[in-house]
This record gives C-alpha cells, structure tokens and sequence, in this order.
C-alpha cells in the first residue's frame, strides 16, 4: 500500500521517500513521501490561516465536527485498527481495544468539557504541533487532537515514521467529515530538519510530543532555546519504567493480564511493566510460573494471533537488548529466558522475553528506561519495601498492583508515578496520563480549557 495525498493541506509530502517495513517480516510495506521543509512551512501558513477562522467558531460548532469524527471512527473502527496493528506488529484485538474503542471514550468525554469559572475568560492558543510516538499512534493522536479542536486551535499532526498509516488514518476521517481547510495538517517525514524546524517555528504556539527519554532530550533544549525569542507552550509526554507489584501468589486468572503487560510491544510501549514486585514468601511459586509461561511462549505469527511475544518494531532495541543483558551477567543476576529456538527470520524481527532475578539495589537496569523486553522480578519482604526500590527509577509514569485494593491503598500513595492502577494495566485507561519525573514535563494539562490548550484570563 502507497501513503497518498487525498487533498490539498490535509497530507503534505515531497519527492523525498523512504520505506516503511513489515514489523513481521521486514518486507517493504510502505513507500512514503517525506514531508520537506517548504511542505512543512506551507503547512504552518495553512494551518495559521484557518486558525483565524476556527478560533471564533462557537463551541457548539466544534462539538459538531468532533461528534462527526467520533462517528466515522465509530463506523471504520475495524478497518482502522487492522491498519494500524499492520503496521505497528501489534495483536489486532489488542488495537481495537485499546486504541480505537478507548478513543471512543475519550472523544465522548472531551467533547463535553466547557469553560468553567464565572471570572474566567478562555481563548484558543493558535497553531498547535502534535509529535506522535509509534504505539498505538491514533488513540495518543486522538488524545490531544480533540481537545485541541475543541479549545479553537487548529493543528499540525506529525506522525511516527514507524506507523505511517496512522496519517492514512487521519486523512480518511477529515475528508469524510469535510473538516475545514487547513485546520488539520498531517505531516510523515524522517527528515530531521524538518522536524527540528515544526518545534522552533515561531507560527507553531504550542508543541505536544510523545516519545523516548532519547528523542525528548534531543527536543527539550531546541524547544527551550527558540523559546528565548518566541515563547511556546510545551507539553512533553516520555519514558517510563512501570512497576508491576502483585502481594499475592501467582494464580492463572490474574497471570496471563499480567504477564501480556510486560510482554505485548516488547517493552516498547509506554504502558508496559518493566518491573515485576512480589513477596518473599511466594518467590519460587512466581519463578517456577514465569519459567513455565516463557517455555510455553511462541512468536506471533499475524495480528489475528494473540500470542503477547509481538515483533519489537525499533531496531535500536535490538543492540540495547544485547548491552543490558550482558549488564544483567556482570551484575550476577539469574536469568528466566524464553527457550523458544527463534529462526534466522525471526530473529531479525523478535526478542526473546528475559526476567531477571537477584539483581543488586543500585543496578543500572533498575533505573534506565530500556525500551526492550528485559525485566526485572524482584522480591520484597514486606509491600511497604516496595517504593524504596520501585521509586528510584528516573520515571514516573504508572504503577499496575494486583490484590486487594484495601490493602494496597497505602502502598499506592508511596509510589512516585501519575497513575495508579488496581488489577489491571494502564493501557486500559482512557485518556492522556499526567506523569511525573522524567515521564512527564511542562504543561501537563490535557483539558480543552486548561493552561495548555487554551490561553485563561481572570477577570476582577
């Protein structure tokens, strides 16, 4: 499939290209034209042009054209989230989950937001930048695209070279809702400049970026020195390094869900436990049930197959993967390994699944975001030991605990993270998470008439 242009200022590109690759077979999937500089600058013309508009639209006008889009998505859902999964080497059913149907709900929900505070005035923030991570691209799109719309901006959507079918995907719900020109600009590039330039540019008032802890520290201090003449608004959302912490011995209803949150997009996912907690007293039953899981795991084969081992879609984790296993060996840790035999396909497009056990306290991969499927299984005395260790990561973007919701209540408030889930994983949460540490920097406010999507006036 070739990504297109379907109208003028909905989809920029140039006769730039480059190839975006089957997560499961490394096949040539795509052939992408690459947004270049004068494509990116016509956007931000484009899109400041309709912001003039769109600004002094009325809210019930906004709300008309979100409750269009929540309809189209409601209408393809199926079809979007096999693109999607495609392209991001993710179980469909997974996708339609939680991408598309938790997209759903957080449409309905923004679409209700209204300005609150009788001595408040709130005004649209002008053009807004969205820079996308890969996972699961739409629902994190779709988490800061509708609020922005509804606020009066228009907006700059910069998709992941790594799913470039979610700009597919946008593209075919603007057309079809016959949303006004410019409002929406959609841009692929795996041009640098042209990225550095949508962050810097002085026509952009606002940047929302989702992505690595690597990728942020490049962005933070270009976004900070162009601040110096023009300031923007900036909302970053980065690494993370879950906690997953279950008080219980391990039993098959809650072990699979826990296990598929470690393990589907190979660590990769912002979502993804990286880190499992469990009592002393229950060690060897818990090493014995994940040595089990990992002998019986296979590769997924399709998206239609729900094996939690998915293919790992940045080829950087690939040489991560190798350098922090052998810090796990230096470290004298025990190794759980898959003992599935991978073939020399396979094992260009998979990692195998690795816990590792009887690290000391001050490991490195105790607090480096890795972005590859090794964890960590570490064993507690008692819960309250639980966030001397879990908190020394450099993140804090969610902790997932199983058991008694009474009983973890007090562990819950120890924990230096944004989001706290009871028995299931974060994924599962609709909406953009507020994070904290380095999971989550600048304006994290994602309501449609708050301090990041709108500009807030007190009136005395």
């Amino acid at each position: 499939m070739q990504i297109q242009s379907f109208i003028d200022n909905v989809f920029y590109q140039s006769d730039l290209k480059f190839i975006k690759y089957d997560p499961y077979t490394l096949e040539s999937m795509h052939e992408v034209k690459s947004c270049d500089l004068i494509g990116l600058v016509t956007a931000i013309r484009s899109s400041n042009l309709a912001f003039q508009q769109w600004k002094v639209s009325t809210v019930p006008e906004r709300v008309a054209l979100i409750e269009k889009i929540r309809a189209v998505i409601l209408a393809r859902q199926e079809e979007f989230a096999k693109l999607e999964a495609k392209d991001q080497g993710l179980p469909l059913s997974f996708v339609q989950k939680y991408s598309l149907e938790l997209s759903l709900v957080n449409i309905e929900k923004v679409k209700k937001q209204r300005p609150l505070g009788e001595n408040l005035q709130y005004s649209a923030v002008g053009v807004v930048a969205i820079v996308a991570s890969w996972n699961l691209s739409l629902r994190v799109i779709l988490d800061r695209l509708i609020p922005a719309l509804l606020a009066g901006n228009s907006v700059i959507v910069k998709v992941s070279s790594e799913s470039v079918v979610t700009a597919h995907i946008l593209a075919e719900i603007l057309i079809t809702v016959v949303a006004p020109k410019g409002l929406v600009n959609i841009i692929v590039t795996n041009d640098i400049e042209v990225k550095k330039t949508l962050l810097s540019h002085p026509g952009v008032r606002a940047v929302s970026f989702t992505g690595s802890i690597d990728t942020t520290s490049e962005v933070l201090p270009l976004i900070s020195q162009s601040s110096l003449q023009n300031f923007k608004k900036i909302q970053i959302s980065s690494g993370s390094k879950n906690s997953a912490v279950v008080l219980n011995e391990p039993n098959d209803e809650s072990f699979q869900q826990i296990m598929s949150s470690f393990l589907i997009g190979q660590g990769q996912l912002v979502w993804n436990s990286s880190r499992l907690f469990i009592l002393e007293k229950y060690e060897k039953q818990w090493e014995e049930k994940i040595k089990d899981f990992l002998v019986a795991l296979k590769p997924s084969e399709a998206i239609e197959d729900n094996s939690v081992w998915t293919p790992c879609l940045k080829r950087a984790s690939f040489t991560k993967f190798n350098e922090i296993k052998n810090l796990a060996f230096e470290d004298q840790a025990k190794l759980i390994e898959c003992s599935y035999t991978l073939t020399e396909r396979q094992k260009k497009t998979f990692l195998p699944a690795v816990f590792t056990k009887d690290m000391s306290r001050c490991s490195t991969l105790q607090q480096d975001q890795i972005h590859s499927p090794i964890y960590i299984l570490s064993s507690v005395k008692y819960p309250f030991d639980v966030s001397k260790y879990a908190n020394v990561s450099y993140f804090g973007f969610a902790s997932h605990l199983w058991g008694d919701p009474n009983k973890l209540s007090k562990l819950a408030e120890s924990l230096d993270v944004g989001l706290v889930v009871y028995n299931k994983c974060s994924v599962e949460v609709s909406g953009a998470v507020t994070a904290v540490k380095q999971s989550g920097f600048g304006l994290q406010d994602f309501q449609s008439f708050g301090a990041f999507y709108s500009n807030v006036k007190i009136l005395t």
